[in-house]
């Protein structure tokens, strides 16, 4: 198996759907309410999308063996700003392939396909604001969010 992650987009590797959608609805379905079949035709929707388009699915592979997943959708589970987008979500690395820096190829990689689809900024939200792998990749808090479900640091990264 390589130690160097490649990633692409999910409509490119279909076979890794099964596999992306069963860490989508362990990690997040509680938090988001869908059942594994809804997540499941979420995920499926995108094999047919054409390149310009999101809701985009990138997958990182280590050798032939999936290893991690990140989506760029027009806002995440909460519309944290409305009218700012892509936002980059759904960040998942199995706990065997951590530490390998998969989520930083995965966050790259979609920052790339997002300014190919013509953004000059990506978004995203979590709780750890610039002390976490973004804040090292040169994401920025730019508003603090708050609700019942606690705190946010929604960051950007400009892309010009």
């Amino acid at each position: 198996m390589s130690d160097q992650a490649i990633v692409t987009r999910l409509r490119d590797r279909p076979a890794l759907l099964d596999p992306v959608v069963g860490w989508i609805d362990e990690e997040w379905a509680e938090y988001s309410g869908r059942s594994l079949q809804q997540t499941r035709e979420r995920f499926a929707s995108e094999l047919d999308s054409g390149a310009s388009q999101l809701p985009c699915t990138l997958v990182a592979t280590l050798g032939d063996q999936p290893a991690g997943v990140l989506s760029l959708r027009e806002q995440d589970s909460t519309d944290y700003d409305p009218g700012k987008l892509p936002w980059i979500c759904n960040v998942y690395v199995p706990a065997s392939c951590r530490g390998k820096g998969i989520a930083s190829a995965l966050c790259l990689a979609g920052e790339a396909v997002a300014k190919a689809m013509g953004f000059d900024a990506i978004y995203l939200a979590n709780e750890h604001g610039e002390a976490s792998l973004y804040g090292a990749i040169d994401y920025r808090v730019y508003k603090a969010y708050g609700d019942e479900r606690g705190a946010q640091q929604l960051m950007s990264k400009n892309l010009s």
